[in-house]
């Protein structure tokens, strides 16, 4: 799509012409990228993402944009930005409906939901009463939804603009891999734009887990009751989440590592690291610490 063809409504004035193929923001690495920037403190950022190629800013900073990349300004660049890509949500854009599919191995509880288009059951897969499949999730083989779980749910995502929240459509998907298994109560978000919240394989929950838009968790992690993870964190495989533990958004956590009861982790958590405590730090500091204080 090129910006010259985005819909007069969007109020668009086009500086250089370009074509994008995704939509995201200046950290995304999806090709042919469209994003915006109000502030010139991204500018660097933008300059060194080569998957960026079209860009909605301000008149004062087009001129500062790197020469290869189509630019379109507007009064409001992040009210454009989220009103054309709620626009693209309701085209083929982002996904192409098909009617969903069911293996005939799979075992969906009558008083489950699965919704009518736009989801793929695999083998052997379980669905329990009253757990909710809804459009754009993906059930590899062995997956299983204990009662109450809802897969591929709206995400908390609302921008501000012009002194009001405008709702930012999620049009992504849900990927659960081969043997994840979702207790009672989870709930796993869609991607905002485009892609897939991925859950790796065998990948297992307690009861009562909140998994946000576009997290990808990998292989054999165990999240026990409570746990909640804001949007975009990225984890290694075999990652233990303690009770009612909380991980902030876009936070990199390395294989092997363990999340205690309770831990609010704000930074990148290694491999083999294990955390405690608000806000979480090493395990080791915590309990010296700890010890000092009582």
């Amino acid at each position: 799509m090129k910006l010259s063809d985005v819909p007069a409504e969007i109020g668009l004035e086009i500086v250089r012409d370009g074509s994008f193929e995704s939509v995201g923001f200046v950290t995304y690495t999806t090709s042919q990228l469209l994003v915006f920037t109000e502030s010139e403190k991204y500018l660097a950022d933008l300059a060194a993402n080569k998957e960026i190629s079209c860009v909605i800013t301000t008149a004062e900073l087009a001129p500062k944009l790197p020469p290869h990349v189509g630019v379109a300004v507007a009064k409001s660049p992040r009210g454009a930005f989220y009103a054309l890509h709620n626009k693209l949500a309701e085209t083929e854009f982002y996904w192409k409906p098909f009617r969903t599919e069911i293996a005939a191995s799979a075992r969906v509880h009558p008083r489950a939901y699965v919704a009518e288009w736009n989801v793929r059951i695999g083998e052997r897969c379980v669905v329990e009463p009253h757990a909710t499949v809804l459009e754009r999730a993906v059930l590899e083989d062995d997956v299983v939804l204990r009662a109450g779980v809802i897969v591929a749910g709206e995400g908390f995502q609302f921008a501000q603009v012009d002194g009001k929240l405008l709702p930012v459509v999620h049009v992504g998907g849900v990927r659960l891999e081969r043997g994840v298994e979702l207790q009672n109560g989870t709930c796993v978000d869609r991607a905002i734009f485009g892609g897939f919240t991925v859950v790796g394989e065998e990948t297992k929950t307690d009861n009562m887990v909140h998994i946000a838009h576009n997290c990808r968790l990998g292989k054999r992690n165990r999240l026990a009751a409570c746990a909640m993870l804001a949007g975009s964190i990225v984890s290694g495989d075999d990652v233990w989440f303690g009770p009612a533990c909380a991980v902030s958004d876009g936070v990199k956590i390395g294989s092997r590592a363990s999340l205690t009861i309770g831990a609010v982790v704000t930074r990148d958590v290694g491999e083999d690291q294990r955390v405690s405590g608000n806000f979480a730090i090493d395990h080791g500091r915590f309990l010296t610490h700890m010890r000092a204080i009582r």
